[in-house]
């Protein structure tokens, strides 16, 4: 049975996908309907994902699919953040070694950079469902040969429609136990994502709810960033303890009840 959860002076949602909106292709029922009911309500949302295999467009198409409406411009993605920390880090059209989906490369290339293992100035790594032991030799040497090294984000696991599936963040401890050097995460649980959100919003932190179903990444993101935070048990389960609790636990995003800041 459901309980209802009263969050006073909310003007904006910041949200995480996988396991708060759906779990793979599979749409969680209850999220639709509490972002209808958002949507509708005229609540303003934005979607923060480490996950770094699809564009933004790609990522509103799928929620729109399943009946959440959302545009390109309200989705954060790690791959956008990586090539963004990549153009702060990085010279100006340096050679980068990317190992994750074409979406992340396509980020990098909007930044002009140049993709390639030979010699690079970086190596960015996401999520990638071909991942091998000769890719985990070239950014060994890569790493080894100077390479500033960025990881899309540190998740080792990601819900999925039969239980879950290794995440970006198993592929970096492959590399970062062959190399000895940690990578410079840029996703979640660092704020950059939930703080370039609020931008979108245009929502003060304090009035700005993040929804996540982990603590360690989604939680932490928020609490860094300032903002309220609400647990959702709909997707990994991690045991603690943790340093930081989120302001409320739901099972359901239909149990949240939130009234706007005058």
């Amino acid at each position: 049975m459901s309980h209802k959860r009263e969050m006073a002076g909310i003007n904006g949602v910041v949200s995480d996908l996988d396991g708060v909106t759906y779990r793979g292709d599979v749409p969680i029922d209850s999220a639709v309907r509490a972002f209808k009911r958002w949507n509708e309500a005229g609540l303003k949302y934005a979607f923060v994902t480490n996950n770094s295999t699809k564009s933004p467009g790609a990522f509103s198409d799928k929620l729109s699919r399943m009946g959440i409406p959302a545009k390109p411009d309200q989705v954060v993605t790690s791959a956008q953040v990586a090539a963004e920390k990549a153009a702060v880090k990085l010279p100006k059209g340096a050679s980068v070694f990317v190992i994750g989906s074409n979406a992340l490369c396509e980020e990098i290339e909007k930044q002009g950079f140049l993709l390639t293992d030979k010699s690079p100035a970086g190596v960015v790594v996401g999520l990638d469902r071909q991942f091998d032991f000769e890719k985990l030799k070239r950014a060994q040497a890569a790493i080894f040969g100077g390479a500033y090294f960025i990881g899309t984000n540190p998740d080792p696991m990601l819900p999925s429609e039969t239980g879950f599936e290794p995440g970006a963040g198993a592929i970096l401890k492959a590399i970062e136990t062959a190399t000895g050097v940690a990578p410079n995460i840029v996703g979640k649980p660092r704020p950059n994502m939930v703080e370039r959100a609020l931008g979108i919003l245009q929502t003060k932190p304090e009035n700005t709810l993040m929804v996540g179903d982990q603590i360690k990444t989604d939680i932490f993101a928020g609490h860094a960033a300032g903002v309220k935070t609400a647990l959702v048990r709909s997707g990994v389960v991690e045991r603690g303890p943790f340093d930081v609790s989120p302001d409320v636990v739901i099972d359901t995003l239909e149990e949240l009840h939130l009234t706007a800041a005058p």
